[in-house]
């Protein structure tokens, strides 16, 4: 009997003092990862990208190709650290949101832009249909560029190539909504909650393109707007990545940023 409650007392402490131990070593982490991985693969993209521009001497295809695939390969290291920290972050420092006026239509399509070169290889079209009366809301402009620029590059992700996607905003009740809903392979309720989960990563291939700041961060980032993910998958090959928020935001306005 006195064994047994020591033993427990025991078990007690020890998960009291691993509790805290995660939370320093959470912090830990973000400092490695900011300090001693961040900071030298910029350093590195920085000098492949010289490289590649031909800053030091003339290259061969070969040499050129080789470099350009350090430099992808790079990018995508950098992508998942920078990724990392952000997520860590948020769980660890619960960021205020930094509200401001923006145009939605135009992060649609400035993240539509950078996916240009993709879209022309894998041909693959997009169509907006602005179900809305005006396109400016109220938001983390910064954070929700990030969560536009994610869930449209992984519903790109997984588009069949000759296929044309829908991108919705709709609206009602002051309630504002986007969707991209894309044609490609059915995914179970159950892989598409995974998806969402901080410890389950899903990794793409160099021939993707990026997938942003992860769909783990994206839910954070919505529900913090007091919003909602909507991730959706039809067995007639139809998937829906979305998010809802309120249109006009209940938080403090730090600046104004009408465009």
């Amino acid at each position: 009997m006195f064994k047994d409650t020591q033993s427990n007392c025991a078990n007690l402490c020890t998960e009291i003092i691993n509790k805290t131990d995660l939370e320093d070593l959470k912090k830990s982490f973000v400092e490695i990862l900011t300090h001693d991985l961040k900071t030298p693969i910029l350093a590195q993209i920085r000098v492949l990208d010289m490289m590649v521009d031909g800053k030091f001497g003339e290259l061969s295809h070969e040499q050129s190709e080789m470099l350009n695939l350090t430099l992808e390969s790079c990018n995508y290291m950098y992508t998942m650290v920078a990724t990392l920290i952000s997520t860590y972050k948020f769980d660890i420092e619960e960021p205020e949101l930094n509200y401001s006026h923006f145009n939605i239509m135009q992060i649609i399509e400035d993240a539509i832009k950078k996916t240009k070169t993709f879209l022309k290889e894998n041909n693959i079209k997009i169509a907006i249909i602005p179900e809305i009366k005006n396109p400016i809301i109220s938001g983390d402009v910064i954070r929700l560029t990030k969560v536009i620029q994610t869930l449209l590059f992984n519903s790109l992700n997984t588009a069949f190539k000759n296929s044309i996607m829908k991108i919705y905003l709709e609206e009602k009740n002051n309630r504002f909504t986007v969707k991209f809903e894309s044609h490609s392979g059915y995914i179970s309720p159950e892989k598409m909650r995974k998806k969402f989960q901080f410890h389950t990563y899903y990794t793409e291939k160099y021939d993707k393109i990026g997938t942003g700041i992860g769909l783990f961060l994206v839910n954070k980032i919505i529900e913090k707007h007091n919003g909602r993910i909507i991730a959706e998958s039809s067995i007639n090959q139809t998937n829906v990545l979305g998010f809802e928020i309120p249109k006009e935001a209940h938080g403090k306005f730090y600046y104004e940023n009408c465009c």
